[in-house]
């Protein structure tokens, strides 16, 4: 990958994310959120992942954040009405939250027992589960992992998605 499309890719990335996490006005985070698509995006295509990289584009800065557009303008979110959110235990809990990811990710970058385990890290990790199977990078190798062994998981975020519409649109017609 060019270190140039790395970095800038990077830093797209987690500028996108701070900013759609930071922001008070929900449509104004979502657009923060098209940016980090985008960011990761730029990510994929750096790693010759061409078809990632489009659908990354497609999906869910096309798709997706359509979906979450739609559904805070049902909502009619306002700052004001995000208010009420903060709350002591609020910042508590997510103080917590971000002291454990932390915890996790220094987990992680040290390579400690916590993470490798008594399996011995990578080298047990493939004894336990046998060599990795590499697949040509075509959509339909893609697909038939898509379809054949993760089909469950693609349709549970389908119908997880349709009740959450389902759902707001019920909250929307109660306020009414």
């Amino acid at each position: 990958m060019d270190p140039w499309t790395f970095w800038l890719g990077g830093a797209l990335t987690l500028v996108g994310g701070m900013l759609a996490v930071t922001r008070k006005n929900a449509v104004a985070s979502v657009m923060w959120l098209v940016a980090a698509f985008v960011g990761m995006s730029a990510l994929f295509l750096g790693m010759d992942a061409g078809f990632i990289g489009v659908i990354q584009v497609l999906v869910y800065a096309g798709a997706i954040l359509i979906l979450f557009v739609f559904v805070i303008m049902l909502l009619n979110l306002t700052p004001s009405g995000l208010l009420r959110i903060d709350r002591p235990r609020f910042v508590t809990l997510g103080l917590a939250s971000a002291l454990a990811f932390v915890a996790l990710i220094v987990a992680v970058v040290t390579g400690g027992a916590l993470w490798t385990g008594a399996a011995g890290g990578e080298g047990g990790i493939i004894r336990r589960t046998g060599e990795p199977q590499l697949l040509e990078g075509s959509v339909l190798a893609v697909a038939d992992q898509l379809f054949r062994h993760h089909l469950l998981p693609f349709e549970i975020a389908s119908v997880l998605l349709l009740v959450a519409i389902v759902g707001s649109v019920a909250l929307t017609k109660r306020k009414l």
